[in-house]
C-alpha cells in the first residue's frame, strides 16, 4: 500500500539449549538476508555530495557517462559491501523477516538500504570494467541481478518496485558492458545465467499485490473493509490480465475515501511490470 510497510530483520527468538540451538544457528546462517544486512553496515557513502549524487543517478539512469577518475574512490570504498552482498547471493534462501503485524507503521530501512547497495554494486562494476577486469565486472553484475530479485522476496509492492528499479539498473549495466567491451562467450554466459533464473516478468508481481492487501489496516469500518477485500481480488487479477484494468479503476473510484487513499496506482504497477518484462526480453536476446 502507499504507506511504506517494512520492518528491519527480526532476530529469531531464543531456542532450547543443546542440539536445537546448533540446528537453529545453522538454519539462521543459511539466510541471504543476514549477509545483506552485513553488507548494508559496510556501505560507505558519507563522501557523496548532493551534486555527486545527482550525477551518479544520471549515470545509473544511462543519461550521463561514467568517469572512473571521479568515482573510483567511492567504488573502492564500497568494495567490501558489494563483495559481502555477492557472497550472500550464493545462499538460495532469503527471508527478510518482515513483521506485517506492524501495519503501516513498519519501518522501511531494508528497502532503502537495498536500493543504495544495488546502485553501489553497479558503480563498482563500471569501475572494474574501466580498469580492464571484465571477469570481475560481469560477476558483480550477475550477483546484482540475484540480489535485486531477493529484495522483492516476501515483500509488498514497495519492495517489488525497488527490486524492479535495481533490476533495470543492472540490465543497463549489462548493456554498458556489451557496448563498451568485447565480452567472451563465457562472460556472456555469466550474465545469462541469473537472467534465465528469473520469471518472464522478472518478479512475482501477483504475490506482491497479495501481500500488499494482507497487511492489517486499522480503523476501517465494515463497508470499507468489504470494499478493500473486493479490490484486492480484482487487483490480483489485473496483474495478470491488464484488460480488466478499467473495471478495477471503477471499483477503486466507487470505494470509500479511506480505501481509495490506500490503493497503489494499478496503471503505474502494470507499466512498471511491462517495462521490466520488455527490458529483460531485449537483454536476453542480446546475450544469445
Amino acid at each position: 500500500m502507499k504507506a511504506l510497510r517494512f520492518v528491519s530483520l527480526i532476530i529469531l527468538c531464543a531456542a532450547p539449549i543443546g542440539s536445537a540451538i546448533a540446528q537453529q544457528n545453522g538454519q539462521l546462517g543459511q539466510n541471504a538476508a543476514l549477509r545483506y544486512w552485513s553488507a548494508f553496515a559496510e556501505m560507505q557513502d558519507s563522501a557523496v555530495t548532493d551534486q555527486q549524487a545527482k550525477e551518479l543517478n544520471a549515470i545509473l539512469d544511462g543519461t550521463a557517462p561514467y568517469s572512473d577518475l571521479k568515482y573510483r574512490e567511492l567504488a573502492e570504498k564500497n568494495r567490501p559491501a558489494v563483495e559481502t552482498m555477492a557472497r550472500g547471493t550464493a545462499i538460495p534462501n532469503c527471508d527478510w523477516g518482515i513483521d506485517y503485524a506492524l501495519g503501516p507503521d513498519a519501518p522501511v530501512e531494508y528497502a532503502r538500504k537495498a536500493l543504495a547497495l544495488g546502485r553501489f554494486n553497479v558503480l563498482y562494476a563500471f569501475h572494474l570494467l574501466q580498469n580492464g577486469d571484465k571477469d570481475g565486472a560481469v560477476r558483480a553484475i550477475a550477483a546484482g541481478v540475484r540480489f535485486s530479485h531477493d529484495v522483492a522476496n516476501g515483500g509488498t509492492l514497495f519492495a517489488t518496485l525497488v527490486a524492479k528499479n535495481l533490476l533495470a539498473t543492472h540490465i543497463r549495466a549489462m548493456a554498458f558492458a556489451l557496448h563498451m567491451e568485447q565480452l567472451s562467450s563465457g562472460q556472456k554466459s555469466v550474465l545469462q545465467k541469473p537472467l534465465s533464473q528469473l520469471p518472464p516478468d522478472g518478479l512475482d508481481w501477483q504475490a506482491a499485490v497479495k501481500q500488499e492487501f494482507e497487511i492489517p489496516v486499522p480503523g476501517l469500518d465494515a463497508k470499507a473493509f468489504s470494499a478493500l477485500a473486493q479490490i484486492s481480488t480484482a487487483y490480483q487479477n489485473v496483474v495478470n490480465n491488464p484488460a480488466a484494468l478499467s473495471g478495477l479503476q471503477q471499483m477503486i473510484s466507487a470505494a470509500p475515501q479511506p480505501v481509495r487513499d490506500l490503493i497503489p496506482n494499478p496503471q503505474r504497477v502494470l507499466a512498471e511490470k511491462q517495462d521490466l518484462a520488455d527490458q529483460l526480453r531485449q537483454m536476453r536476446s542480446l546475450l544469445q
